[in-house]
């Protein structure tokens, strides 16, 4: 048995990892979504409203694993943000934190004043307006950027999230999974059950053994009974859009798929450096619990691993 089929029936799921759906292969994979951003959309005419709430408060990665967390709205990530291309997006940004924050976003276009550099940043007890036109199409992070210090203190603590912006023309998917991958220091933990030496992955839930413990995680959380569940049904179309928002290196992997990148190359692992972004599209043709993952072994180990179930 491979480590990734222990994994799997540690948590109950078999070994439907290594056993595909008879006959549902299909001949080809999805084809990629056009690159849209490099296309400018006219504007709406809606301008879409989101209240973002920065606070700190404690965040359960995995069970007993307790961080000492600042966020947007009390969660990690922050709320996913949802427009349309053309939209006109005004960000009502409240700091309840005891430190400067910003919400500072990528692609869009936005004027100085919106950047959350050394503008657009929210003092404590401050409450701003950021205004951002979101007339590119795709899948990027927001995140704090206050000062020297904003980009790595803040969302090393917990203060990102997604600015999904589709496009008028894109396919519909039955699916759309939103991936945040991000880094977290042991040092804010205030509580971490178990953590031991020695070789990787699970010996009993909530306990792991490997260098990197809890320190890589997916949509703020870690290992696969508390990361994301993913599902699908066969046929589904279903969308990822995958951001890497920490400060390592990783990649994006799932077991048993395969798809088109925009620059038309097949795969089925993605590299992605901080502050990155990919969407990409496949129709379901393998039934079974997946495994997805960071492919650098010790991100693996340290949480930042998953499953997607696909259903009949």
């Amino acid at each position: 048995m491979t480590r990734a089929q222990a994994l799997l029936a540690a948590l109950g799921l078999g070994l439907a990892l290594v056993v595909p759906a008879c006959g549902t292969k299909s001949d080809s994979p999805a084809s990629p979504l056009t690159n849209a951003t490099t296309r400018e959309y006219p504007a709406t005419g809606v301008t879409k409203t989101v209240e973002l709430t920065i606070t700190e408060f404690d965040w359960e990665v995995a069970p007993g694993a307790i961080y000492q967390a600042i966020g947007y709205n009390g969660a990690i990530p922050g709320p996913t943000i949802d427009v349309n291309a053309g939209d006109h997006v005004v960000i009502k940004l409240t700091n309840k934190a005891t430190a400067p924050h910003s919400a500072h976003t990528h692609v869009v276009r936005f004027p100085t004043g919106s950047d959350g550099v050394k503008n657009g940043v929210a003092m404590p007890g401050q409450t701003i307006t950021v205004e951002w036109d979101a007339v590119f199409a795709g899948t990027f992070p927001y995140h704090d950027h206050a000062g020297a210090e904003g980009e790595t203190d803040g969302v090393s603590a917990g203060l990102f999230g997604a600015l999904v912006v589709h496009a008028p023309d894109e396919p519909k998917a039955a699916q759309e999974n939103v991936v945040l991958l991000s880094d977290f220091e042991l040092g804010r933990y205030s509580q971490l059950p178990g953590v031991g030496t020695g070789d990787a992955g699970p010996s009993n839930v909530g306990t792991y053994r490997g260098g990197h413990q809890y320190m890589h995680t997916i949509n703020g959380r870690a290992y696969e009974e508390w990361s994301p569940h993913f599902q699908a049904k066969l046929g589904d179309r279903v969308r990822w859009r995958v951001i890497s928002i920490g400060s390592e290196f990783h990649t994006f992997h799932v077991h048993g798929h395969r798809w088109v990148t925009p620059e038309g190359v097949l795969t089925d692992n993605v590299n992605m450096g901080p502050g990155t972004y990919t969407t990409f599209d496949w129709t379901e043709d393998n039934v079974g619990d997946w495994l997805y993952h960071c492919h650098v072994p010790t991100h693996m180990e340290g949480g930042m691993v998953g499953v997607y179930t696909v259903t009949p």
